[in-house]
């Protein structure tokens, strides 16, 4: 059997979750570390179960992911999805997480499942915020598919695309980073790299895009200002393109070194290497404990 190892790796929403606070950066990489192990399951186990909850509005959201990643795949095949298709792919597969999570059907593969923490803490979900949900998912069905802001996208060759939804890594001061451009394609000497967004904008949103420019560069030899980065915000109908900048390029690779370099400092392996807590202070704040997954069972919870 393969001996599994807890590497230290590197993402955007991993360096989000360091930032945010330290002790839920514990919970979410370490504290679960060999729960498969465990007979009978234990406390492992249970921080596994809460490390998986997603929220409602991230649900929502992968949901319209997955749907636009069917959409191409029948494009390569062939076969253009509607954009009544395209909502109706969306709310099925919405439907299909939420009878996972309100159900037991979760349980039997809590690491694989859709599990939504308003389930887990007993939350009541009005009826208004399904209904925003299922509002959000066909609006974002509708931008997609009919918007001229898209139109390259949509229209994009399949002998031209580089990554659809495609998890990779690159190398990075000796550290593993995972990249997963939503969808990429070139055109002529352009590589077009976009990220597909159900939420509102946010500062975080274009760094992260600049971490895929540098995979693109790693990974594809791309010349970095040969590369446009376009965050799509699907609920919202707009598009921000943004070409590469050297100097921006250069300023996100030395936040990522220097987020980087403090999860070095702190990471061990639990498997070999003793614990020491000191190095995961928690961030009690009312605004974060309170939406945090790891809330019911974390001892610093500020309410």
């Amino acid at each position: 059997m393969k001996q599994f190892q807890c590497e230290l790796s590197w993402s955007a929403s991993r360096a989000k979750e360091w930032e945010r606070c330290q002790r839920e950066y514990w919970y979410g990489r370490y504290a679960s570390w060999g729960w498969w192990t465990e007979q009978p399951r234990g406390d492992k186990y249970e921080i596994m179960v809460h490390k998986c909850l997603t929220s409602l509005p991230a649900h929502a959201g992968d949901c319209a992911h997955r749907a636009i990643q069917r959409w191409f795949e029948l494009k390569r095949d062939g076969t253009t999805m509607s954009t009544k298709e395209l909502f109706e792919e969306c709310v099925e597969l919405f439907r299909d997480g939420w009878r996972q999570s309100a159900g037991d059907d979760w349980k039997a593969k809590p690491n694989k499942s859709v599990h939504l923490d308003e389930h887990h803490y007993g939350r009541e979900i009005p009826k208004e915020r399904t209904d925003m949900a299922r509002q959000l998912l066909e609006r974002c069905a509708k931008y997609f598919c009919e918007s001229p802001d898209l139109a390259s996208a949509r229209d994009a060759h399949p002998d031209s695309w580089r990554s659809l939804e495609t998890m990779d890594t690159y190398q990075f001061l000796g550290t593993k980073v995972y990249a997963v451009p939503d969808f990429a394609f070139t055109d002529g000497d352009m590589l077009h790299i976009y990220d597909w967004k159900t939420g509102k904008p946010r500062e975080d949103d274009i760094f992260q895009l600049h971490t895929y420019a540098l995979y693109a560069c790693e990974k594809w030899s791309t010349d970095p200002e040969q590369i446009t980065l376009h965050a799509a915000y699907l609920g919202e109908g707009k598009v921000q393109s943004v070409a590469v900048d050297l100097n921006q390029l250069s300023e996100a690779q030395d936040r990522m070194s220097f987020s980087l370099r403090e999860m070095m400092d702190a990471h061990y392996d639990p498997d070999v290497d003793d614990l020491m807590m000191e190095n995961w202070v928690a961030s009690p704040e009312p605004r974060k404990c309170g939406w945090c997954r790891f809330r019911g069972i974390c001892p610093e919870v500020v309410q």
